[in-house]
């Protein structure tokens, strides 16, 4: 902070500015978000009870009841916020936060329960009354500012109020738990359901639990040790290492293993421990605990309580230890003697067998302890002893000097290491495979992690959900750092996993967070991802630290780490998702105001430029998600919502959503009104016409003066897209070609690759059906993809389509696969959703001209099929026809005549191109059935419109169909002139393939 009055860097809270000795006032208190557990506690039938007492009599009673479930909750950790009346509420959680706050709760309220009969004792023979109560527990997020005012918390939240709601429908004599509490503690617990309740302010019923008793808190008891051990056979062998140097050296040795919570040492332990006695060591095992009943070395007493009932050990030391350290796990009479008692014990056990001492859970442990463990280590002699320490690495925070030699680190799951365990886990509760495997990577190799996170699933949670207990464990180690790295540390999350020290001076507004730096990654928070780079240690840290700040401090970070970007250029995408994340805050705490309102239009304006230019590029999801939150932002009332859902519903259709897309478009339509909206309406109408083509000429050439009118290139790009592409159906490729390189020039300023790339696959289908030879339309296609091409995979694609079916008329199939194949993958990788519709197509054709017409059939299947699904009416025509087509060369007549039929019913009367094919496949079928004058009739037809086209490929298709059914009628003469017709246009277009079907069918090959 600075001083206000000499404006100096005051580092810390001072009460004074060190510079100028101005009274600095001190800093408000920091609003947290926590999951907390909350208790109510109310007195059961207290109204007969004040009518029956004196109200002196009542207020001791009364006295005496507060204090004694004050001290039940205090002794587990608790908070008393406040009494009101005779009902007690106390938080679990703050001012500290405990990972096991529900446990501690749960415990509390049997505690209470049961210290209040032994106060009804007294009660009963004083007064003749005894006291009941009801108990009501509940977990999940608060706001809190911590202590604010003498020893009252001060939290608020939903959570509060369902716990009050708890204690009323709880029975006299009854604890009843919230869902959340018993998914926390219902492992450790034993209770019924309670059915479901309904809670005063709770939309749905809420299913509670009636606690009965608490179980063992035994980690085998809650956690899943049942399935195979993954991944830990060297930290196995360093172990059997260690302990052969002990016995076969015969000395004292302790060897701490460590890692982060979670990562498995409990259960490395144990099974290594039993590995040991197999092989004949004496092995004594204890536990230290965060709190509870006992001495400071009860979990040194539990290991050692093991060991003194084998052989027979000094009886005065054991005389020793059972008046002290084995009876409550106090060091009694004197540490200095319990320590002489330790120690003649364990050297008599070391000097006949081998003892080891597995310690778990030491990062809980007292000073006292690691006294004890270092008088054995130094002063045990010829006695093989070996001590194993299990403990979490933040022990070495408070004892940085703690066996520094012999320390062994477990590490986190590898990736493949994590999915075997995920597959284990889901042998009991099946899940998707895909989605295994994405909770093994966002487990980050953390097997407990990874065991919440597939119990959530079996739960009925949602993937991107974070367990309570992960969030916990995770909360717990941020709530002990200090407040200046804590704040860093919040910034940092703002950022994103990834960050550097001057986004974070950017977002803190502060100075070099060079120290708390250091201290966040000596506690294993974040890493160095390179030289100027952190990154979060785990995606779930910055998740649980994100969420445990402020709306309205996220607000405030986000939008300033905004304006930063936005000053230094960061991009569209990146300054509109922190300005979209300040709006939701400020939107979530009330109504919006101006700032906030100014907040939501840069935002949506940011993404909505950003997903533009992700359109452009063809980066289509990416677009979506852009586009879609940038209209969100608006909301279908606000000026601005229908130029970008327009957008929106665009990349819809073109990622294969097609009836969503057609109904956004058409709202859009509806609401784009006026002048102000004519080119939103223009780009919605033409791109509603693609699935009505008999219009959609007519309706480009109404939006080009529109277009031009706003200088709007990409929307002139579309217009003379749609209006050659009804040239092309008429066949006039030369006229197609040059409106298409109009097109180009639009649509290359505008930038847009989506509409590049579909008229150079249009230049690239003129160049294939229109006059120029073979050889130069694939030189030319060629010369397409040099100066289009390169970077651009979809360009690439549909270029290389018809270059293959050319490739394929010159009979070089294996080049035309492979160029197909290449073309199939750029467009997989764009998730272009008509690829699945038009690429069957061209592998179909090139496929037939190598003879192939059965797989040629099974793809134009394929592509009817998905143009059918995509209600696209010009793919769908296209693909009939060809099926038509391949059906009559396989002797399908019925299927030939039925698939002709549906691609006629769907083409416009003035598309040539499909129409002169289909008449002549209707000719073939009626000369195979003996309709002479009906196909005579269509023959001619069929020459007619082929003649108007200046494509050689329609005009030798239609001639080559009509020798074939020109032979069928016996007309022989009349075929061998049709067939030379035929020839002559297969020849002017270089068509190799074409050419050997006619001399096939003239009976000279």
């Amino acid at each position: 902070m600075r001083c206000p009055s000499c404006l100096a860097e005051t580092p810390g809270h001072p009460r004074f500015c060190p510079s100028c000795g101005t009274h600095l006032a001190a800093p408000a208190p920091v609003e947290v978000r926590k999951i907390v557990t909350v208790v109510f506690c109310d007195l059961a039938e207290s109204t007969a009870l004040s009518e029956r007492l004196d109200p002196e009599s009542l207020r001791a009673v009364l006295i005496r009841y507060f204090a004694l479930m004050r001290d039940q909750l205090a002794w587990h950790g608790g908070t008393v916020e406040k009494f009101i009346g005779d009902a007690v509420m106390a938080v679990f959680g703050v001012p500290e936060l405990h990972e096991d706050d529900a446990l501690r709760a749960a415990r509390a309220a049997l505690d209470m329960r049961a210290a209040l009969e032994r106060l009804n004792d007294d009660l009963d023979h004083d007064l003749g009354i005894r006291l009941r109560v009801r108990i009501g527990v509940n977990t999940g997020e608060v706001v809190t500012s911590g202590l604010t005012r003498g020893e009252q918390a001060l939290v608020a939240g939903e959570t509060v109020n369902a716990a009050a709601r708890l204690q009323q429908l709880a029975q006299p004599g009854e604890i009843l738990l919230g869902p959340e509490t018993w998914r926390l503690v219902g492992p450790s617990a034993v209770g019924t359901a309670a059915g479901p309740l309904t809670l005063r302010g709770k939309r749905h019923p809420v299913t509670a639990w009636r606690l009965v008793s608490m179980r063992s808190d035994d980690p085998a008891a809650i956690r899943r040790f049942d399935i195979p051990f993954v991944d830990r056979q060297e930290p196995l062998r360093e172990l059997d290492r260690t302990l052969d140097g002990i016995i076969r050296h015969r000395h004292c040795r302790i060897v701490t293993l460590h890692g982060e919570a979670g990562v498995g040492k409990t259960r490395l332990a144990r099974l290594w421990a039993e590995r040991a006695g197999q092989r004949g060591v004496l092995v004594g095992s204890g536990r230290c605990r965060p709190y509870g009943a006992g001495g400071t070395l009860l979990g040194v007493a539990d290991a050692v309580r093991e060991l003194v009932t084998v052989g027979t050990p000094d009886p005065r030391a054991l005389a020793v230890l059972r008046d002290g350290l084995l009876k409550d796990g106090t060091p009694n009479p004197s540490h200095q003697e319990t320590s002489w008692a330790l120690r003649s014990v364990l050297e008599g056990l070391g000097r006949s067998t081998y003892v080891l001492i597995v310690l778990d859970d030491v990062q809980w442990a007292g000073g006292p302890v690691f006294d004890t463990l270092g008088h054995l280590a130094e002063e045990l002699s010829e006695a093989a002893v070996m001590v194993l320490c299990v403990t979490r690495s933040d022990l070495f925070d408070r004892m940085p000097g703690w066996q520094v030699a012999s320390r062994l680190a477990l590490p986190r799951l590898g990736p493949a290491d994590s999915r075997l365990l995920a597959s284990g886990l889901a042998e009991v509760t099946p899940h998707d495979g895909a989605l295994l495997d994405r909770i093994a990577d966002r487990s980050e190799g953390n097997p407990l992690y990874l065991e919440q996170l597939v119990a959530m699933l079996g739960d009925g949670g949602e993937p991107h959900g974070l367990p309570l207990t992960v969030h916990a464990l995770i909360a717990a180690r941020v709530d002990r750092i200090g407040p200046e790295a804590r704040e860093v540390l919040e910034c940092a999350a703002v950022v994103g996993r990834e960050f550097t020290a001057g986004e974070l001076r950017a977002v803190s507004g502060t100075g070099e967070p060079g120290a708390p730096l250091g201290e966040l990654r000596r506690k294993s928070f974040i890493e160095h991802r390179t030289e100027t780079t952190f990154r979060f240690t785990s995606g779930l840290i910055q998740e649980v630290v994100y969420g445990g700040m402020a709306k309205r401090r996220r607000a405030e970070l986000h939008e300033r780490f905004a304006g930063w970007l936005a000053a230094g250029d960061g991009g569209d995408e990146a300054v509109g998702t922190h300005l979209e994340q300040a709006y939701r805050h400020r939107a979530d705490l009330g109504p919006p105001g101006e700032h906030t309102a100014r907040l939501r239009d840069g935002a949506a304006a940011r993404l909505s430029e950003a997903g533009t230019l992700a359109l452009r590029r063809s980066d289509l999801s990416r677009a979506e998600n852009l586009l879609s939150r940038g209209a969100a932002l608006l909301g279908a009332a606000h000026p601005g919502w229908p130029r970008i859902s327009g957008r929106v519903a665009e990349t819809q259709i073109t990622l294969g959503d097609v009836e969503r897309g057609r109904l956004l478009l058409t709202e859009v339509l509806e609401r784009a009104t006026g002048d102000a909206d004519a080119v939103v309406a223009a780009h919605a109408s033409l791109y509603l016409s693609h699935f009505d083509p008999a219009d959609s000429s007519e309706v480009a050439r109404r939006a080009i003066p529109v277009f031009e009118a706003a200088a709007d290139d990409l929307g002139l790009a579309r217009a003379w897209t749609m209006v050659a592409q009804e040239a092309q159906g008429r066949g006039r490729f030369a006229e197609t070609r040059q409106m298409l390189q109009r097109a180009l020039e639009y649509a290359t300023r505008s930038g847009a690759e989506l509409e590049r790339a579909t008229i150079l696959g249009n230049l690239a289908a003129s160049l294939w059906l229109g006059p120029e030879p073979a050889p130069v339309a694939i030189s030319r296609c060629r010369d397409l993809l040099a100066a289009h091409g390169r970077d651009r995979g979809l360009a690439r694609a549909v270029v290389g389509c018809p270059l293959a079916v050319l490739l394929a008329t010159r009979g070089g199939f294996d080049e035309a696969r492979a160029t197909l194949a290449a073309a199939g993958r750029a467009l997989a990788d764009l998730r272009h959703a008509y690829a699945d519709a038009f690429m069957p197509i061209f592998s179909a054709a090139v496929e037939s001209l190598a003879g192939r017409w059965d797989l040629a059939e099974d793809l134009l299947r394929q592509a009817c099929a998905r143009a059918g699904a995509l209600g696209d009416t010009q793919l769908l025509v296209t693909a009939s026809r060809d099926l038509a087509g391949t059906l009559l060369r396989r002797g399908d007549l019925a299927g030939a005549e039925l698939w002709a039929g549906t691609a006629l019913e769907g083409s416009p009367r003035d598309a040539p191109m499909n129409t002169a094919e289909l008449h002549a496949i209707r000719a073939e079928v009626l000369a195979a059935r003996g309709a002479v004058e009906s196909c005579r009739e269509l023959m001619d037809l069929a020459v007619h419109e082929a003649g108007g086209t200046d494509s050689p490929v329609c005009r030798a298709t239609v001639l080559l169909g009509n020798a074939r059914g020109l032979a069928t009628l016996g007309a022989h003469r009349e075929s061998q002139a049709a067939a030379r017709g035929a020839m002559a246009e297969f020849a002017a277009k270089g068509h190799l393939v074409g050419r050997g079907w006619t001399l096939a069918l003239a009976g000279r090959r």
